[in-house]
C-alpha cells in the first residue's frame, strides 16, 4: 500500500473510525486537533491511502507538531554549542504520532516520523529551531515504553539526562528535508506500529 501524507482539513479527511488503541491520541484527533489548528497551537499531518480519491478520506494515521523551547540547562552540551544568551534552546516538538489499528505493524509509523522530520527540516530553512523533541507516552505499559523508546532509538533519539521520557534529535542529525507540500510513500520500510 501507498500512502499520501498531507496537512490535515477536517473537510476532507475522515477521523471518526480511527482507533489505535490510545484513548487519549483518538480523542485528540476526533475531538481536539481541529481546534487546536484552527486556534494556531499545533499542525496535524494525515496519512491516507493513495489509492482512496474520493472524499472524505479515512485517516490512517497523523501526526502533530507545534513550536517548543527547552532550557539550556536540560540538554546535553554536545546538542547545543554555543548557547544563545536567552538559555533557550527552539524546537518543534511532536506532540503526537498514532496509526489506525487496521494499519499497524506495516511500517506506517516510521513513514510518519520521518516525514515528521522532515517537515522540523523545513521549519529550520525558515527560522531558528535546533532540536525535534517528543514524549513517550507516559500511559503506556513498560514493555509499551520500552519498544517506543527501542523504536525512537533507532530513528537517532536519544533521553534529556534526568527524563528518560523525553527524547529529542538536534536537526543537523535529521535526514534532509524533501521538496513539496504532501509525500507519498510505500509501507515497504520496517517500521513502528504507533
Amino acid at each position: 500500500m501507498a500512502y499520501r501524507i498531507e496537512a490535515f482539513d477536517p473537510g476532507l479527511h475522515d477521523t471518526k473510525d480511527f482507533r489505535c488503541g490510545s484513548d487519549s491520541q483518538d480523542n485528540f484527533l476526533r475531538r481536539t486537533a481541529k481546534r487546536q489548528q484552527r486556534d494556531g497551537y499545533t499542525r496535524l499531518y494525515v496519512a491516507t491511502d493513495t489509492a482512496q480519491a474520493g472524499e472524505p478520506r479515512a485517516c490512517l494515521g497523523f501526526y502533530a507538531i507545534n513550536a517548543h523551547a527547552i532550557g539550556v540547562a536540560d540538554v546535553p552540551a554536545d546538542a547545543v554549542p554555543r548557547a544563545p544568551r536567552s538559555n533557550l534552546i527552539p524546537g518543534v516538538f511532536l506532540s503526537h504520532l498514532a496509526v489506525d489499528r487496521r494499519h499497524q505493524g506495516k511500517g506506517l509509523g516510521r513513514i510518519l516520523l520521518v516525514d515528521a522530520m522532515q517537515q522540523c527540516q523545513r521549519a529550520g530553512q525558515i527560522l531558528g529551531v535546533r532540536l525535534m523533541l517528543l514524549d513517550v507516552a507516559g500511559a503506556a505499559r513498560d514493555a509499551e515504553r520500552a519498544r517506543l523508546h527501542s523504536f525512537y532509538a533507532s530513528m537517532g533519539f536519544r533521553p534529556l539526562p534526568g527524563r528518560p521520557e523525553r527524547l529529542f534529535i538536534t536537526l543537523s542529525a535529521l535526514p534532509p528535508p524533501q521538496s513539496g507540500g504532501s509525500s507519498i510513500r510505500g509501507a515497504d520500510a520496517a517500521g513502528s506500529s504507533r
